[in-house]
């Protein structure tokens, strides 16, 4: 059974339409289980019903027309209870709906399993047969892992299928992800494939049949140069018979191989782009079914020819792709480098399947202030390609193709956001001080768009987070002492005379160098922060060095450990500060320089480190809360995983706990603390802090205007009474809803956007 359920997965991937995605799905169920029938029905959560999609041994008229309600029938039942029915007497149960106009009156045995995807049942399948009978174990269970397998995958297609919809007749689709960083944008797709390969193409038509063909001739004799060269170049350092490989692969190339299975296709009127991936991946998959492992291993040396083929196809294509002026740069994966290379003043969003809101490369977004939106399907990336994009990034939600009346819906709400923007600005120059007269110290989480930061330093407290690590992330290998001390002293000199909290090397997890790069099963709990700073003391030394002169003159660095969780890496830590400090005070006679041993503190990102607090406050200055790593720990959901993003919530009555006994236990070791994660960037978020007796607080730039705006109309009487509500409750949607009653009660509903969509 396992072959069958492989084979039919590959076929569905297969095929580039919904239509006949499902077709070949309920042939290929109906011919593995030897039954009469095989059906799928997709839910329609707009009209609260299932609509039959496909169908092998139900009437073929039916198909997209036969609808049935949600709490309707059998069908109806399985959705409900979410899980399968096995029956012998379909029509002798009280459930059963009979349904004329489908023509199953024959049929007595029924077997349905649901399809759920992300939480949500999407459809159901249905095989029947006309003996009465129980379908066996076996069969069961094979119907479930594979409504398992396909759930996400027939749920990818069908968005493939509404975005394909939308390119003939202009309708808008949308697209669900998450929120990243907030904003509206209106724009123009820009699509980057770092890494080329056929799952980011989708299969489409064209009208030029000749066009295409001469496109790929074209591909096909740049791909043969590319294999004559190659050849040449290895023909006078390997044998003969190493060689010979390129020649096999200039046969493969031959119009009567290859090249005759693509001119087919496009003669059906696939685009040549579409007909490459058709034949390539039909290819692949007859070759990995092969028994012999000599000739499965030629699917990779077809693999290899059709990706040079399609290089050179898209290298036609992009020859003179610009980014336009109001650009949505969208991607598998978002990296720094992208984000770089287009033009600040074109970029409005960014879009990315991979990753979630609370992955370094969406603070990256937040801290530029560009709205982004994460998870999305995992669908081919290239029919986003100019398309008009409206970016909902408070609500999670892409609008391809958008109406001119939803285009005009979406400007007035983005003019609304430019004019609170603007009403937060005016009061960026003011203290940030409660009605009740507390003051608060908003810090800054720098080290990620210099530009910007260089501005705003003058309105706020110094800094709370520099991160190192964007140094060394523009690099093309470590850099040298010197090289840091520069930078650090350029900080620091910017900032002074407020103090400037900087972090060691913090890589690892999501944030890797090019050059220092290595692979682990799980990077979020493997080598990273202080770890990796120890198990390579001479880079730490190396840092410490050049932090601590940097400082010589102005004395306002501290330092800051990341990733602590364990007593004896402090330990470690402080001995090579001290042998830095030592180091240099004897490289350096000159009796005018005064090295000065700066404050150390650690960061509170593993959950251990809360429990540690007694004994490291007689060793470290002072401490600060990384909230986001802190969540990730606390809830055990990866934050950089779309699948479980919704389950990340620093509102979670838990981390909301922890908190609360961090700033108690510091409060009563008299240890200085602050914030430095993502929540102190929220107003709510801020609001709860403050109550919890932080008085320190660091954020992005985009966000300290606002939170600043929030705490000047509030008094901390009133966030505590607030607070000791919210730690009472034990659901993170109780707290939400606590939360949005505050704000709304003092007149901040205007910054709780709510989607109407």
């Amino acid at each position: 059974m396992l072959a069958t359920l492989r084979a039919i997965v590959e076929a569905v991937a297969q095929q580039p339409t919904l239509t006949e995605a499902l077709n070949r799905f309920v042939a290929m169920v109906k011919e593995a289980l030897a039954t009469e029938c095989c059906s799928i029905y997709f839910a329609d959560y707009s009209q609260d019903n299932f609509i039959l999609m496909a169908s092998d041994g139900l009437n073929p008229q039916a198909i997209g027309n036969f609808r049935i309600g949600f709490t309707e029938g059998l069908v109806g039942l399985v959705a409900q209870r979410e899980e399968p029915i096995n029956i012998a007497h379909a029509q002798s149960h009280p459930r059963f709906k009979l349904s004329p106009e489908v023509h199953e009156e024959g049929y007595n045995a029924f077997l349905s399993v649901p399809l759920v995807h992300q939480r949500k049942v999407i459809g159901v399948i249905v095989v029947q047969q006309k003996q009465a009978r129980s379908f066996s174990n076996d069969e069961e269970s094979f119907l479930i892992t594979l409504s398992a397998q396909l759930a996400s995958q027939l749920a990818n297609t069908e968005a493939k299928s509404i975005l394909s919809v939308e390119t003939t007749v202009k309708k808008t689709s949308v697209l669900k992800g998450v929120s990243g960083s907030p904003g509206i944008a209106l724009g123009r797709g820009f699509v980057v494939i770092p890494k080329l390969d056929f799952e980011s193409i989708d299969m489409q038509k064209s009208d030029n049949v000749e066009q295409q063909k001469k496109l790929f001739a074209q591909a096909v004799s740049a791909t043969r140069q590319d294999f004559h060269i190659m050849a040449s170049t290895f023909s006078d350092s390997m044998p003969k018979e190493a060689v010979a490989v390129f020649e096999v692969y200039q046969q493969l190339l031959d119009a009567r191989s290859l090249g005759r299975q693509v001119e087919a296709q496009l003669e059906q009127g696939w685009s040549a782009k579409s007909a490459l991936k058709y034949v390539i991946e039909s290819l692949v998959s007859q070759f990995n079914a092969m028994s012999d492992p000599y000739i499965k291993e030629r699917a990779i040396d077809v693999k290899e020819i059709g990706l040079r083929v399609l290089h050179h196809l898209m290298s036609t294509e992009q020859a003179v792709k610009s980014y336009p002026k109001d650009t949505i740069l969208i991607t598998h994966t978002l990296t720094p480098t992208m984000l770089a290379e287009v033009p600040k003043e074109s970029l409005k969003g960014v879009i990315s399947v991979n990753g979630s809101a609370n992955s370094h490369a969406s603070i990256l977004t937040r801290a530029m202030g560009i709205p982004a939106v994460w998870g999305i399907e995992d669908i081919p990336l290239l029919q986003f390609e100019n398309k008009d994009i409206i970016l909902d990034a408070y609500a999670g939600r892409v609008y391809i193709s958008p109406t001119p009346a939803l285009k005009k819906e979406y400007k007035q709400l983005h003019l609304q956001e430019s004019k609170l923007h603007d009403k937060f600005e005016a009061e960026h120059h003011l203290e940030a001080v409660t009605l009740d007269g507390e003051h608060i110290s908003l810090l800054l989480n720098a080290g990620l768009d210099l530009s910007t930061e260089q501005e705003i330093a003058k309105y706020c407290d110094g800094v709370g987070l520099y991160r190192t690590e964007a140094w060394f992330m523009q690099k093309g290998q470590f850099p040298t002492q010197a090289e840091q001390e520069q930078w650090y002293r350029a900080v620091l000199t910017r900032y002074h005379p407020e103090n400037v909290v900087m972090r060691t090397l913090d890589i690892g997890g999501d944030k890797v160098l090019d050059y220092f790069n290595f692979t682990e099963e799980n990077p979020f709990l493997g080598w990273r922060g202080i770890r990796i700073s120890l198990d390579h003391p001479e880079l730490l030394l190396d840092q410490l060095k050049a932090m601590l002169k940097a400082n010589t003159g102005l004395g306002n660095l501290k330092i800051m450990l990341p990733m602590v969780s364990h007593t004896e890496e402090v330990d470690e830590a402080l001995k090579l500060l001290e042998q830095a400090y030592f180091e240099l005070q004897e490289e350096w006679s000159d009796q005018f320089i005064q090295i000065e041993k700066p404050e150390i503190g650690v960061m509170l990102e593993v959950p251990s480190s809360i429990y540690l607090l007694p004994e490291w406050a007689n060793k470290v200055d002072f401490c600060s809360v990384g909230s986001n790593d802190l969540t990730q720990y606390l809830l055990a959901v990866d934050r950089n995983n779309a699948q479980v993003a919704d389950l990340f919530d620093p509102f979670h009555p838990s981390v909301l706990r922890a908190l609360n006994q961090v700033a108690s236990q510091c409060q009563n070791l008299e240890l200085p603390f602050s914030l430095c994660g993502e929540l102190g960037g929220e107003p709510e978020g801020a609001i709860l802090l403050i109550a919890m007796g932080y008085r320190r607080l660091s954020m992005n730039i985009s966000t300290m205007s606002k939170v600043k705006w929030v705490l000047r109309r509030l008094k901390v009487a009133d966030m505590e009474l607030l607070l000791g509500e919210c730690l009472k409750q034990s659901t993170t949607k109780q707290v939400h809803r606590l939360l949005k009653s505050f704000m709304i009660e003092n007149e901040f509903s205007e910054l709780l956007y709510q989607s109407k969509h």
